[in-house]
């Protein structure tokens, strides 16, 4: 999804009219326009007042993740002094093999809490090129 598209589908979901979004970046409605229809692109300026305006980072409006959450929530404490970013980088440093078996204790703990895991193969199908490695191996996940 381009960013027109990205830009387009959050201003709708959020309930927000073109006009109201150029009245806070002060720009013209035609702007929010050509940005929403891939005519033109906002500076570095106006894409993170984008990013801040609707709580998103700058590199899900770019493209560059699916992660939706602005940057900030990585320094969020989660639990015991440890942040997001803390933990994801705890993450990068095992082995594909510590990956995956964080990945089964995760889903045991979910299913422990009721709750749904996010599934793994929406990311697998969206980089059919990348391949990671939680993906070289196979794991029974609960039935969604």
């Amino acid at each position: 999804m381009d960013f027109g598209e990205k830009l387009y589908r959050l201003r709708v979901e959020r309930g927000i009219y073109q006009k109201q979004l150029a009245v806070y970046l002060h720009v013209s409605v035609g702007t929010i326009s050509n940005y929403e229809n891939g005519i033109h692109f906002p500076d570095l300026k106006t894409l993170c007042k984008l990013a801040n305006f609707f709580h998103v980072s700058a590199d899900y409006l770019l493209d560059r993740t699916e992660y939706i959450s602005p940057i900030d929530d990585l320094n969020r404490e989660l639990v015991d002094h440890y942040t997001a970013s803390d933990i994801m980088n705890i993450i990068i440093e095992l082995t594909p093999e510590g990956r995956q078996d964080l990945v089964k204790y995760l889903t045991m703990l979910s299913l422990c809490d009721g709750a749904e895991l996010p599934s793994l193969s929406t990311a697998k199908q969206k980089s059919s090129a990348q391949v990671s490695p939680l993906s070289e191996t196979k794991t029974e996940y609960p039935p969604e």
